[in-house]
């Protein structure tokens, strides 16, 4: 008997509890329905070709919310002529629904492009929104200088800073991509006419470790070697080269005109064999290998 009287008040307590679960199921579907107007529908009507004001108006009839657009300029419209509007005519949606709507701007507007060169990705593109300049199309380069803006191209042309487009048109950025990380080979930078210092410096900047340079007069002090500059550099700048390998580098007190001249010349030579350059550099290391007592004659730097 007992037993029977617990699984009757059980029971009953579990029938109670499903009771008001369902109640609170109950009205809070109603709550829901009522609060975004579950089933007040209207049907959003035709604004192209209307006047601005008079799509406000017939929105406003109709228990909905616009925003406006005006940035675009097209010369077939009359000003604040309704281009085009989303939902499109003749879609149900709620009461109080926005309805976004582009209307002509009143007269053709214009832009300056910043400058946005050597600036990154990221920043570029805030700066051009905020300046009503739209991206079209990125294109990715190889270059050092990843993720940085290298080129602006609109309409097919380069285009420097400073240049005026019409508001909201597209344009495409050129960007550095990087190296892939098992290619390690880079352009050499151009260090012709620069000291050995100098030299050293912008090469190691660009990861050319392993530098061997060559004097072509002995030098007794570390004075003239100051003085000295490069007039010639292999590989010739803008070739790629492996980071691994060397960088040979010719320095003279002389005047660099005709001996940077004579040295485009022989690069300028497309006959001219790797067995001729090794030759060519036999009576320079031959000329340092007798004057060993001058260090400042020859050096590595690595």
């Amino acid at each position: 008997m007992k037993y029977s009287k617990y699984c009757l008040i059980l029971l009953l307590n579990l029938l109670i509890a499903i009771f008001i679960l369902y109640k609170i199921t109950s009205l809070a579907l109603k709550w829901v329905d009522i609060y975004t107007k579950h089933g007040s529908y209207v049907i959003v009507p035709n604004l192209r070709y209307l006047t601005l004001n008079q799509s406000i108006s017939i929105l406003k009839k109709l228990g909905l919310k616009y925003d406006v657009d005006t940035s675009h300029y097209d010369p077939s419209f009359k000003p604040y002529q309704v281009l085009s509007f989303f939902p499109e005519a003749g879609d149900p949606v709620k009461v109080g629904r926005y309805i976004y709507i582009q209307a002509n701007a009143k007269k053709f507007q214009t832009t300056v492009l910043p400058n946005i060169i050597n600036k990154n990705k990221r920043i570029a593109i805030k700066l051009l929104h905020a300046n009503h300049i739209l991206v079209k199309d990125i294109k990715y380069v190889n270059d050092l200088s990843k993720d940085t803006v290298l080129k602006v191209v609109y309409k097919g042309k380069i285009i420097p800073s400073g240049s005026i487009l019409p508001h909201q048109d597209g344009i495409t950025l050129i960007i550095g991509k990087g190296y892939e990380k098992n290619d390690y080979s880079y352009p050499v930078p151009n260090v012709t006419g620069m000291s050995l210092s100098n030299a050293t410096y912008t090469l190691k900047e660009k990861l050319f470790n392993i530098i061997n340079f060559y004097y072509d007069d002995p030098l007794d002090d570390d004075t003239a070697a100051t003085k000295a500059k490069v007039y010639r550099q292999e590989p010739s700048p803008g070739k790629k080269q492996d980071k691994k390998k060397p960088i040979y580098l010719w320095l003279t007190t002389k005047p660099l005109d005709r001996l940077i001249k004579t040295s485009e010349s022989n690069e300028s030579n497309k006959n001219y064999s790797t067995k001729n350059m090794e030759e060519e550099k036999i009576p320079i290391n031959k000329e340092i290998d007798e004057q060993k007592t001058k260090p400042s004659v020859f050096g590595n730097k690595s």
